[in-house]
């Protein structure tokens, strides 16, 4: 019986956090990424949707040894005059890199027949090597480079991009293509 009224409570609160709106993308951000976040390091509005690349805590048993940020992407739709909306998927990535690290996210949302009605792709990560001055992405099987945004935070340097399920690539200052590792 306790169960199933813990259960019950579970389920109105999920419900009711899935329909409510918040009057900031910042009040959005603070209350329904389900992790601690450190520090916004980038919002971009793609398509209508507002994406922002923010650092957390690792959290769990078997990450406990992460000590570092890591880093995490979610999704909001909305506006300050309708209210804003966490609408996607909210997690985090971390890989240990000697050059720069590369996660991947996307946001797929669908119409009422379930055709594709949004397909946004988002790679980012953290740059280490400090002989990287570019990363540059590309859409799945194209050789048509672009530059990704580059980000400066606290003396750490990180990269987003947007692109259709993208490849990536770090350059020197003489356009030298320098491998992940």
């Amino acid at each position: 019986m306790r169960r199933g009224i813990v259960l019950l409570i579970v389920i109105v609160m999920m419900f009711t956090l899935a329909g409510c709106k918040y009057p900031t993308l910042e009040k959005a951000i603070a209350e329904t990424i389900p992790f601690e976040v450190q520090e916004v390091l980038y919002k971009s509005k793609s398509d209508g949707i507002t994406i922002v690349l923010y650092s957390t805590k690792a959290e769990g048993e078997e990450v406990e040894d992460i000590k570092e940020p890591v880093l995490g992407v979610s999704f909001f739709e909305g506006n300050d005059e309708e209210g804003w909306k966490n609408d996607g998927p909210n997690g985090w990535e971390h890989a240990e890199s000697e050059t720069y690290s590369i996660y991947n996210e996307n946001y797929t949302k669908y119409d009422d027949k379930g055709n594709v009605h949004k397909d946004i792709y988002v790679v980012f990560g953290e740059i280490n090597n400090e002989n990287i001055t570019a990363i540059e992405i590309a859409n799945q099987d194209t050789e048509d480079y672009k530059k990704a945004k580059m980000i400066k935070k606290d003396g750490k340097r990180y990269y987003v991009g947007i692109g259709i399920r993208p490849q990536v690539r770090a350059l020197n200052s003489n356009g030298e293509v320098i491998p992940q590792q």
